[in-house]
This record gives structure tokens, sequence and C-alpha cells, in this order.
């Protein structure tokens, strides 16, 4: 549509309320600027061109607190825990893994030093693997309630551990890695990804995306390198505690007291 048609759709408002015209318009396409909404309501720009930006402000404000973040949904979720202290997967264990298989966990077909065990339901899936360490995927709503339901699911309900103590200790060790969220602004927004920032800090940002056009969609994780020097600094830490230790001292229990 030329700018002569489309400003002559909208005489009707040179007659109203401007700032209800404006609001008007600008409801409809949020993206207009100042000097185009003068044209399209036949407004000088250099006489109006102020009071318009000062009601596009305006208008930006009282939509954003109107509409606020009206709904937050985190598609996915990922995070993991270890359960080696408590469970060990030991693959040449014929009775434990037949104990797993008969509650629900299954067996990779992968073999040697990659297989695992894995377990799925309507919340998403585990991965258990022979260093203890457990993976979680949980589909969407990804929320923490369902993180939390997802390991019991797989670990309490099955009956591999039963000491509540216990299980309120891994619920409470357990990491997020990532998750994708989505901010729906109620509006369409122009399509955008930055991802300047993925690598270094594991975060992309995405506007206007075609599955979801009207939300700001942000994929965090945390980067495997940082987790990387988490474990080694964790290391080093015991290295040096067993290093500077005197040999007569009794070395603690590695447990709590109610694990044995």
């Amino acid at each position: 549509m030329s700018l002569g048609a489309e400003r002559n759709s909208y005489a009707s408002y040179s007659d109203g309320n401007i700032k209800q015209q404006v609001f008007e318009l600008l409801d409809k396409n949020p993206l207009l600027t100042s000097k185009y909404i003068c044209q399209l309501l036949g407004l000088r720009y250099e006489q109006h061109g102020q009071y318009i930006r000062n009601l596009r402000s305006q208008w930006k404000r009282n939509t954003i607190e109107r509409r606020g973040v009206r709904s937050v949904c985190f598609h996915c979720r990922r995070g993991w825990v270890d359960v080696g202290w408590v469970l060990g997967l030991d693959f040449g264990d014929v009775g434990f893994l037949e104990r797993i298989v008969g509650v629900g966990w299954r067996l990779s077909r992968a073999s040697g030093r990659c297989r695992f065990a894995f377990w799925r339901d309507a919340l998403g899936r585990m991965e258990w693997f022979t260093t203890g360490r457990v993976n979680l995927f949980v589909r969407k709503p990804g929320t923490i309630g369902h993180v939390y339901q997802l390991f019991c699911n797989g670990f309490v309900k099955t009956g591999l551990i039963s000491d509540i103590r216990v299980v309120e200790a891994l619920l409470k060790s357990i990491k997020l890695k990532g998750a994708h969220a989505v901010f729906d602004v109620g509006q369409k927004l122009p399509r955008l990804t930055i991802d300047l920032f993925q690598k270094s800090n594991g975060v992309r940002i995405k506007l206007g995306d075609l599955s979801h056009p009207t939300a700001v969609e942000v994929e965090f994780a945390y980067p495997d390198w940082a987790e990387r020097n988490e474990r080694l600094f964790e290391q080093l830490n015991e290295f040096l505690k067993r290093l500077f230790q005197p040999q007569n001292e009794v070395t603690p229990s590695k447990f709590p007291d109610y694990v044995r």
C-alpha cells in the first residue's frame, strides 16, 4: 500500500484525540516511527515530532506495565547430579543390573566405557553413567519441580533410594546445566538472533523466531570449560588437603553419617 493510500485510510484520526490515535496505531504496529506516525495523521513532523516521540515512550511504558512478562515457560531444562556416593553403576555386577532393569531402567546399546543406563517417562529422561553422574533432561514445562519429580521417579519410586535424608541431599545437589526459557511479550517481534556470548558464556537470545514470533527466547547452558575448571579445582583442593594433613590424624568419612 502506498503512503498516500495508507494516509487516506487514517484520515479520520485527524479529527479525534491525537494521543488515542497514536496509541491505536502503535497497538496495530509497534514498529512505527514518530515521523511515519506524523505522516499517517497528517501532522507536521517539525511541529509535532517531539510530542509524538513522548507519546511513543508513554505507550511503551504503559504497555510494559500492563503486560509485563505474562508468560515465562521453560521449554526444557538440563541438569546433573552425582549419585556415586550412594549408588554405583557397575556393569560387571549382573545382580545390580537386573535390579535396575527390573524397576524400569534400560541399558544403552553402546559398548565399553560409553555404556550407560537411562530412564524415560512423560517428564523427560535421565542418563546414568558408571562415574555416578546422572544427567537430567526435562521436557516442557521444565520447572524445577519437574526436575525433582523426574529424579524421584527414577530413584525413589523404584526403591533404589529409600532414605529421605539421602534424597533431600541429592535434590539439593542437583546442578542446573542449561535451559531454554521463553518470555512471551504479547506482540510480534522483529526476527533477531544474538549468539555473541554463546561460546564464552553459553547464552543465545532469539527474538521473533518462527516457533515463537511474540516471545523472547533465551537459551543458556553452563559452559563445558567452566565445569572442567570446577572439577579441577575440587581435585586440587582434595590433593592439598591430603598433602598438608598430619599423618596421625584420622581421615573423616567422606559420606554423611546416615550413609553406610
